[in-house]
């Protein structure tokens, strides 16, 4: 993916300029040229002062394509420069605010956050969606990420094509989604791709090109354990089957009707293949769950880390703790440290025990966030579940791949949510605590946040 352009415009007034005011302008454009690898600053050689300078910049940022304008008031300035930038190119905008700086009796000599207040008043009446950042240079790097990573998220969203490879599961009315209004509101087109190209082209897989995609399907887990022969050459086929037709279709990601058709005609269930497309950041969504998917995308680009696709199955532990888990999907590069991961057939297909595949293993431990894109009641607009929480050491508690969290929202204030909210069953499940992150994609989507604590 092409990088994430800032477009950076530091505001004065006129008549405010001192040296003072250009050195927190160099000064900041190297915090914002040292945010991420990924990104690329455009603009911010100069203050803004004017109207005249502000559409001459905003020309500039047209030109160069930028995905996001920063405002980063250092002092007070004009109020017609943000609407004037905002409305010319309809971009996400990050607010800058700093705190003032001592005052010694003097005249004001910043009135930044007091700047940020007049202009985002100003976008709120135009709608124009907008995050908020207040710090000062020095201390501004992470919560900057925290305002830009959102805005990387949404651009990939709306590159992104999601392979819908069957339908859903049956009778998983929460796997089910609005086509047109995921491509209107948050840009994810959806490929509708058959199960039965994908099993006729695994079906005619040269030989050789098994034999060593088998390999890699043993090097994906810590060994194999129960799985015939016939069945690592059938999962190892699939998923070359899965990379060929990602190339095809110029699909970016999965969600797949893992069950029954797989098992019943191909003679496999497919939770290892999946692992091993999530583990290449090929992200897959099992029982055709598109907004689980999605959920995963975002989770994904703000953190860098691998999502745990996952279902909440236990409320009921000590010390509030819950257990999510799925049957073996999840990517090894989640595996517990010192876990013995395992290649099993499925623990629940045809009575279990009887067909592969499964990557089965407990997850590592650590500060985890678990959210969950949703449509609402009324088929009009998403809202997004979010909560956090440690995972901890968790045993193989029971088959497929577990891990156990301790929330940190009392477990029945979550539950009610769930339930009387009408949740899905599905949920994503993320190393990191990223709720301010997803908070901020939900104000430039209009997702309304139900964020439980």
């Amino acid at each position: 993916m092409s990088k994430l352009k800032i477009g950076y415009v530091p505001l004065a007034k006129g008549n405010w300029r001192e040296p003072r005011v250009e050195a927190v302008r160099e000064q900041s454009l190297c915090v914002l040229q040292n945010l991420n690898a990924g990104y690329e600053v455009v603009g911010g050689d100069a203050l803004i002062t004017t109207d005249s300078e502000a559409v001459a910049l905003v020309e500039y940022f047209e030109k160069e394509r930028v995905d996001v304008l920063v405002f980063h008031y250092i002092t007070f300035a004009l109020g017609s420069i943000a609407p004037l930038m905002a409305e010319r190119v309809h971009l996400p905008i990050v607010f800058w605010s700093m705190p003032e700086p001592v005052m010694e009796g003097g005249r004001i000599s910043s009135n930044s956050f007091c700047a940020v207040n007049m202009n985002a008043h100003a976008l709120w009446k135009l709608r124009v969606r907008y995050i908020h950042v207040h710090a000062s240079p020095e201390m501004a790097a992470e919560k900057l990420r925290g305002a830009v990573g959102p805005v990387a998220a949404i651009k990939r969203l709306r590159r992104t094509k999601l392979g819908m490879v069957g339908s859903r599961a049956p009778g998983f009315y929460t796997s089910g989604a609005n086509e047109l209004l995921l491509r209107r509101q948050l840009g994810v087109e959806i490929d509708n791709i058959t199960l039965y190209e994908l099993t006729e082209l695994a079906d005619r897989m040269p030989k050789e090109k098994v034999d060593e995609a088998v390999e890699w399907l043993k090097g994906s887990s810590g060994g194999v354990c129960g799985p015939t022969n016939e069945e690592l050459r059938k999962g190892a086929a699939l998923y070359l089957a899965f990379l060929e037709v990602k190339q095809k279709f110029s699909v970016d990601v999965f969600s797949v009707k893992c069950w029954p058709e797989f098992a019943q005609y191909y003679g496999i269930g497919v939770c290892a293949i999946l692992s091993m497309l999530n583990d290449r950041s090929i992200l897959s969504g099992c029982e055709g769950d598109v907004y689980g998917t999605v959920t995963m995308i975002m989770e994904n680009e703000i953190t860098g880390g691998l999502p745990f696709f996952c279902d909440l199955i236990s409320i009921d532990g000590r010390e509030n703790t819950g257990i999510t888990w799925h049957c073996g999907a999840a990517p090894k590069g989640l595996c517990r440290p010192g876990a013995d991961a395992k290649l099993r057939q499925h623990s629940i297909i045809d009575g279990g025990d009887k067909k592969g595949l499964t990557n089965e293993f407990p997850l590592k431990p650590g500060r985890v966030t678990l959210a969950r894109v949703s449509e609402t009641r009324n088929n009009d607009g998403y809202r997004m579940l979010i909560t956090t929480g440690t995972a901890v050491e968790t045993e193989q508690l029971l088959r497929g791949n577990p891990l156990r969290v301790q929330f940190d929202a009392p477990l029945p204030e979550l539950a009610k949510t769930l339930i009387y909210g009408g949740f899905e069953h599905h949920f994503s499940v993320i190393h990191g605590e990223i709720v301010e992150e997803l908070l901020n994609i939900c104000r430039l989507l209009d997702i309304e946040p139900i964020v439980v604590k």
